[in-house]
């Protein structure tokens, strides 16, 4: 299959009804054709054992929503090497524009044992960028095996240290503490309530904790009283 012929493929999987749906969540700031999740990942699933790379170089700021994030997708349903999955996230990242294919990507983010520390390496890198959607990336990916003692406080000193660009990126950041607190409740509520860290970053991750299931009455009480105008 060559780009053409994907192109070809997701319009005739298109559906107008879901199209118009889609668009008004805003997933990207390209083209929406329409193309259902499960659709979208039988594809990736093909294209990761196909030609790649291929798929990677040839992909375009002009190219659809859909098959973006497919292509990120297959990078790591492929059998590739870490290095290799490094490689092509290097070219294909800087492509992202939009939070539905930066986290649908994360999502399928599946690591060994001896693949976490070079990925986590290639993470801070993302979080050093000046680019919202590449620094998005590198902390949805954080959400994924690195919540633990191994990497809880580099993970929190890159959300306290970080000069947030936009939305996006503030959003994964408070996201990604509200996720930490569910296994560090004290760590972060000590975190929240005494590092100095972008003040609507603490706000949200503080709201997006009340919302939390899996977070006590008691400590959502507590974490509450951080909020600051």
């Amino acid at each position: 299959m060559n780009k053409q012929e994907l192109d070809k493929k997701l319009r005739e999987l298109g559906d107008e009804k879901y199209k118009a749906f889609h668009s008004k969540l805003k997933p990207s700031e390209s083209e929406v054709i329409g193309v259902r999740s499960v659709e979208i990942r039988k594809l990736a699933k093909k294209i990761a054992f196909d030609d790649l790379e291929y798929f990677v170089d040839e992909l375009t700021v002009n190219d659809s929503y859909e098959e973006k994030i497919m292509t990120g997708m297959a990078i790591f349903y492929s059998k590739l090497g870490i290095d290799e999955k490094i490689n092509l996230c290097k070219k294909y990242v800087p492509f992202i524009d939009g939070w539905a294919v930066c986290d649908g990507v994360c999502s399928t983010i599946r690591l060994k044992k001896a693949e976490k520390e070079p990925f986590w390496n290639y993470i801070k890198e993302c979080c050093k960028s000046d680019k919202e959607f590449i620094v998005r990336f590198g902390l949805v990916s954080a959400r994924h095996d690195y919540i633990n003692d191994e990497y809880i406080e580099e993970i929190l000193a890159i959300c306290r240290d970080k000069e947030y660009i936009g939305y996006y990126d503030r959003m994964a950041s408070a996201w990604l503490i509200a996720d930490c607190m569910v296994k560090y409740p004290e760590k972060i509520y000590e975190y929240l309530k005494n590092e100095s860290i972008d003040i609507w970053v603490r706000n949200k991750a503080v709201s997006k904790i009340r919302e939390s299931y899996r977070v006590s009455d008691e400590m959502k009480e507590k974490t509450n009283l951080l909020t600051k105008a």
